[in-house]
């Protein structure tokens, strides 16, 4: 289910209201390749986890929140699958139960939900798009985020809220970007809402994933009459023979 039909109505009039306005942020917290591998320096059927987590380091009072992965390429970075707690976010109570639920199913582990947004009116694309989070409530939330559970349910535990797993299976050289967080496209529909209906956009995070270029014909190049220099240098008589012969 997409944010409440507040949003959609607001959000074409406040999209002046930029990330630097915004109360909540989406920290990647952490992120590993399956091989060890740098995310600079992908290859071919690498996994990438992506931990995440949100935050309003403002302390705000939030009532609702939409947010979702999106813009990447499926051609160089393949969406694998996502884990997603319910809440409660920006929680207050030592206990965390006064918190904002997630109304977002987590079918991600199972079906990527994977839609392409396209461009609305002077709105750009947004690409390929996932869920992560929708929740609303007329009741605010003003908790720094640090209380909230994450997916193993610890309150205050730190663990990632949302977890999202890519594979690796561009052509060498390829690159792309994933975008987390909100956006201001109404077909989405995603942003922060703020006391009175105020919506504006989070502060994204975004983490480029690039697949080891292939060597270029010079380094090939090199790399031979290196090897030949070397195989010389170890047995310089045959080389020496060689040379005589072919110029006899």
């Amino acid at each position: 289910m997409q944010l409440f039909a507040l949003v959609l109505a607001t959000v074409s009039l406040l999209v002046a209201a930029t990330a630097a306005n915004s109360a909540v942020s989406f920290d990647i917290i952490h992120t590993s390749v399956s091989t060890g591998h740098a995310l600079d320096a992908l290859e071919f059927g690498d996994e990438i986890t992506i931990d995440i987590r949100m935050s309003n380091p403002t302390g705000a009072t939030i009532h609702g929140v939409g947010a979702g992965i999106q813009g990447w390429d499926e051609g160089v970075a393949s969406f694998v699958s996502g884990d997603l707690n319910a809440g409660p976010y920006f929680c207050t109570a030592p206990s965390c139960l006064d918190g904002l639920s997630n109304s977002e199913s987590n079918l991600h582990p199972t079906n990527g939900n994977i839609r392409v947004i396209p461009a609305f009116n002077a709105y750009p694309a947004v690409g390929n798009y996932i869920s992560l989070v929708q929740t609303t409530s007329l009741t605010g939330q003003a908790g720094a985020g640090t209380r909230d559970p994450g997916l193993d349910g610890i309150v205050g535990g730190g663990d990632a809220q949302f977890r999202v797993i890519f594979r690796a299976v561009g052509a060498p050289g390829a690159r792309t970007i994933v975008n987390i967080g909100s956006n201001a496209n109404p077909i989405v529909g995603n942003v922060v809402i703020l006391p009175g209906g105020v919506a504006v956009l989070g502060n994204n995070a975004n983490l480029t994933l690039t697949m080891v270029p292939e060597p270029g014909t010079a380094l090939l190049v090199a790399l031979g009459l290196t090897g030949l220099a070397a195989a010389r240098r170890r047995d310089p008589a045959r080389y020496s023979s060689c040379t005589r012969r072919s110029g006899s």
